[in-house]
């Protein structure tokens, strides 16, 4: 069961960056805040992914 959510959570975190450079940092983010706001978009990816990753290792200690 564990491998199974470890899975789940990598295709959500798949598809969470496939919908945020594909649709909603170019057509959204972009044409709006510019620049500064496409660098805090991918800094929030950034976050929001290494602590889904960072749950599958905290899981594992348990």
């Amino acid at each position: 069961m564990k491998k199974k959510s470890a899975v789940l959570r990598i295709v959500g975190i798949g598809t969470f960056h496939m919908f945020l450079y594909l649709w909603l940092v170019p057509f959204v983010i972009y044409p709006r805040f510019g620049d500064s706001g496409l660098k805090m978009t991918v800094a929030v990816a950034v976050l929001v992914s290494v602590a889904v990753i960072a749950t599958l290792f905290i899981g594992k200690k348990r």
